[in-house]
Protein backbone atom coordinates (compact mmCIF):
# COMPACT_ATOMS: atom_id res chain seq x y z
CA UNK A 1 0.00 0.00 0.00
CA UNK A 2 2.87 2.37 0.78
CA UNK A 3 4.35 1.70 -2.66
CA UNK A 4 1.15 2.94 -4.33
CA UNK A 5 1.36 6.30 -2.57
CA UNK A 6 5.11 6.55 -3.16
CA UNK A 7 4.48 6.08 -6.87
CA UNK A 8 1.69 8.66 -6.92
CA UNK A 9 3.86 11.20 -5.09
CA UNK A 10 6.72 10.67 -7.52
CA UNK A 11 4.39 11.19 -10.45
CA UNK A 12 3.08 14.43 -8.97
CA UNK A 13 6.60 15.80 -8.70
CA UNK A 14 7.44 14.92 -12.28
CA UNK A 15 7.46 18.18 -14.25
CA UNK A 16 8.48 16.90 -17.67
CA UNK A 17 4.97 15.93 -18.72
CA UNK A 18 3.19 18.56 -20.81
CA UNK A 19 -0.35 17.25 -21.37
CA UNK A 20 -2.56 17.69 -18.34
CA UNK A 21 -6.25 18.05 -17.57
CA UNK A 22 -8.22 19.40 -14.62
CA UNK A 23 -11.15 17.21 -13.58
CA UNK A 24 -14.17 18.57 -11.70
CA UNK A 25 -16.73 16.01 -10.60
CA UNK A 26 -19.82 15.61 -8.44
CA UNK A 27 -21.69 12.48 -7.58
CA UNK A 28 -23.18 10.16 -5.02
CA UNK A 29 -21.61 7.68 -2.59
CA UNK A 30 -23.51 4.53 -1.65
CA UNK A 31 -21.59 3.52 1.46
CA UNK A 32 -21.62 0.24 3.29
CA UNK A 33 -20.25 0.09 6.85
CA UNK A 34 -18.74 -3.28 7.71
CA UNK A 35 -18.40 -3.67 11.47
CA UNK A 36 -16.42 -6.61 12.83
CA UNK A 37 -16.83 -7.22 16.55
CA UNK A 38 -14.22 -8.65 18.94
CA UNK A 39 -15.49 -12.18 18.22
CA UNK A 40 -14.80 -11.74 14.50
CA UNK A 41 -18.47 -11.58 13.54
CA UNK A 42 -20.14 -9.08 11.17
CA UNK A 43 -23.57 -8.07 12.56
CA UNK A 44 -26.09 -7.23 9.84
CA UNK A 45 -27.82 -4.27 11.52
CA UNK A 46 -25.99 -1.70 9.35
CA UNK A 47 -27.53 -0.69 6.00
CA UNK A 48 -26.04 1.27 3.10
CA UNK A 49 -26.94 4.93 2.70
CA UNK A 50 -26.14 7.70 0.22
CA UNK A 51 -24.03 10.83 0.53
CA UNK A 52 -22.44 13.60 -1.52
CA UNK A 53 -19.17 13.26 -3.45
CA UNK A 54 -17.13 16.20 -4.79
CA UNK A 55 -13.61 16.09 -6.25
CA UNK A 56 -11.03 18.20 -8.03
CA UNK A 57 -8.03 16.47 -9.59
CA UNK A 58 -5.25 16.95 -12.11
CA UNK A 59 -4.79 14.25 -14.73
CA UNK A 60 -1.53 13.77 -16.64
CA UNK A 61 -0.55 11.51 -19.51
CA UNK A 62 2.39 9.19 -18.99
CA UNK A 63 2.06 7.92 -22.55
CA UNK A 64 -0.54 7.96 -25.32
CA UNK A 65 -2.60 5.33 -23.52
CA UNK A 66 -1.58 5.58 -19.87
CA UNK A 67 -2.61 8.29 -17.37
CA UNK A 68 -2.55 9.13 -13.67
CA UNK A 69 -4.45 11.63 -11.53
CA UNK A 70 -4.00 13.29 -8.15
CA UNK A 71 -6.48 15.49 -6.34
CA UNK A 72 -8.66 16.47 -3.42
CA UNK A 73 -12.02 14.94 -2.53
CA UNK A 74 -14.91 15.56 -0.16
CA UNK A 75 -17.10 12.57 0.67
CA UNK A 76 -20.10 11.88 2.87
CA UNK A 77 -19.99 8.31 4.13
CA UNK A 78 -23.43 7.76 5.64
CA UNK A 79 -25.20 4.72 7.07
CA UNK A 80 -28.44 3.69 8.74
CA UNK A 81 -29.60 0.76 10.82
CA UNK A 82 -31.58 -0.48 13.80
CA UNK A 83 -30.96 -2.68 16.84
CA UNK A 84 -33.95 -4.18 18.63
CA UNK A 85 -36.28 -1.86 16.67
CA UNK A 86 -34.31 1.23 17.74
CA UNK A 87 -33.35 3.13 14.56
CA UNK A 88 -30.12 5.08 14.22
CA UNK A 89 -28.10 6.77 11.49
CA UNK A 90 -24.57 7.98 10.85
CA UNK A 91 -23.38 10.98 8.86
CA UNK A 92 -19.61 11.27 8.44
CA UNK A 93 -17.90 13.91 6.29
CA UNK A 94 -14.38 13.12 5.05
CA UNK A 95 -11.78 15.11 3.13
CA UNK A 96 -8.46 13.96 1.73
CA UNK A 97 -6.14 13.15 -1.12
CA UNK A 98 -7.01 10.79 -3.95
CA UNK A 99 -5.05 9.29 -6.81
CA UNK A 100 -5.25 6.76 -9.58
CA UNK A 101 -3.19 5.27 -12.37
CA UNK A 102 -4.05 3.09 -15.35
CA UNK A 103 -4.73 2.72 -19.08
CA UNK A 104 -6.88 5.09 -21.13
CA UNK A 105 -8.01 4.10 -24.62
CA UNK A 106 -9.87 6.27 -27.15
CA UNK A 107 -12.21 4.56 -29.62
CA UNK A 108 -12.94 5.57 -33.21
CA UNK A 109 -16.24 7.07 -32.05
CA UNK A 110 -14.44 9.57 -29.84
CA UNK A 111 -15.19 7.84 -26.54
CA UNK A 112 -12.31 7.36 -24.10
CA UNK A 113 -12.42 4.41 -21.73
CA UNK A 114 -10.18 4.37 -18.66
CA UNK A 115 -9.57 1.92 -15.83
CA UNK A 116 -7.42 2.99 -12.89
CA UNK A 117 -6.10 1.46 -9.72
CA UNK A 118 -7.20 4.03 -7.13
CA UNK A 119 -6.23 5.01 -3.61
CA UNK A 120 -7.24 7.67 -1.08
CA UNK A 121 -6.04 9.05 2.26
CA UNK A 122 -8.88 10.77 4.11
CA UNK A 123 -9.76 12.14 7.52
CA UNK A 124 -13.16 12.84 9.08
CA UNK A 125 -13.90 16.56 9.40
CA UNK A 126 -17.37 16.17 10.94
CA UNK A 127 -19.42 13.22 12.09
CA UNK A 128 -22.60 12.53 14.05
CA UNK A 129 -24.72 9.57 15.07
CA UNK A 130 -28.46 10.11 15.50
CA UNK A 131 -29.76 7.76 18.19
CA UNK A 132 -32.93 7.93 20.31
CA UNK A 133 -33.77 11.47 19.21
CA UNK A 134 -30.39 13.02 19.92
CA UNK A 135 -27.08 13.50 18.14
CA UNK A 136 -23.78 12.01 19.30
CA UNK A 137 -20.52 13.61 18.15
CA UNK A 138 -18.21 11.04 16.53
CA UNK A 139 -15.05 13.13 17.09
CA UNK A 140 -14.10 10.94 20.05
CA UNK A 141 -14.83 7.60 18.34
CA UNK A 142 -11.55 6.00 17.20
CA UNK A 143 -13.40 3.94 14.58
CA UNK A 144 -14.06 7.20 12.71
CA UNK A 145 -11.10 9.40 13.61
CA UNK A 146 -7.55 9.27 12.26
CA UNK A 147 -6.36 8.79 8.71
CA UNK A 148 -8.34 6.31 6.64
CA UNK A 149 -6.47 4.64 3.77
CA UNK A 150 -8.60 3.22 0.97
CA UNK A 151 -7.73 1.25 -2.15
CA UNK A 152 -9.85 0.16 -5.08
CA UNK A 153 -10.53 0.99 -8.72
CA UNK A 154 -12.17 3.60 -10.96
CA UNK A 155 -13.85 3.09 -14.34
CA UNK A 156 -14.72 6.07 -16.55
CA UNK A 157 -16.15 6.95 -19.97
CA UNK A 158 -15.21 10.33 -21.44
CA UNK A 159 -16.66 12.18 -24.44
CA UNK A 160 -14.71 15.07 -25.98
CA UNK A 161 -16.73 18.25 -26.59
CA UNK A 162 -13.94 20.34 -28.11
CA UNK A 163 -10.15 20.67 -27.87
CA UNK A 164 -10.30 21.95 -24.29
CA UNK A 165 -13.45 20.46 -22.77
CA UNK A 166 -14.70 16.91 -22.25
CA UNK A 167 -17.49 15.41 -20.16
CA UNK A 168 -17.33 12.07 -18.36
CA UNK A 169 -19.10 9.66 -16.08
CA UNK A 170 -17.33 7.35 -13.66
CA UNK A 171 -17.78 4.58 -11.13
CA UNK A 172 -15.37 4.12 -8.22
CA UNK A 173 -15.20 1.39 -5.59
CA UNK A 174 -12.98 1.76 -2.49
CA UNK A 175 -12.39 -0.20 0.71
CA UNK A 176 -10.62 1.04 3.84
CA UNK A 177 -9.30 -2.44 4.76
CA UNK A 178 -8.94 -1.84 8.51
CA UNK A 179 -7.86 -4.92 10.47
CA UNK A 180 -7.90 -5.83 14.17
CA UNK A 181 -10.48 -6.31 16.92
CA UNK A 182 -13.78 -4.38 16.77
CA UNK A 183 -13.05 -2.66 13.45
CA UNK A 184 -15.22 -0.57 11.16
CA UNK A 185 -14.56 -0.46 7.42
CA UNK A 186 -16.06 2.04 4.99
CA UNK A 187 -16.87 0.63 1.54
CA UNK A 188 -18.23 3.35 -0.76
CA UNK A 189 -19.36 2.87 -4.34
CA UNK A 190 -19.35 6.26 -6.07
CA UNK A 191 -21.20 7.31 -9.21
CA UNK A 192 -20.05 10.64 -10.66
CA UNK A 193 -20.43 13.05 -13.56
CA UNK A 194 -17.61 15.41 -14.38
CA UNK A 195 -16.00 18.00 -16.58
CA UNK A 196 -12.46 17.83 -17.94
CA UNK A 197 -10.62 21.02 -18.90
CA UNK A 198 -7.37 20.58 -20.82
CA UNK A 199 -4.51 23.01 -20.20
CA UNK A 200 -1.09 23.43 -21.77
Amino acid sequence: MRSIFTLLTALLLCSSLSAQTWNFEAGNNITRYVFTNSAGNNPDFLKSSSGLHLALSRENKISKSFVYDLGLAYNQYNNVGDVQNIPFSYQADFMGLTGGIGPSITSRKGLTLSAKASAAIQSMINGTQFLQNHYVDLAGDNQFTGLKVSVGYTLAITKKVNDQISVYTSFQHLDTNTFGNSTLNFIPSTFSFGLKIATK
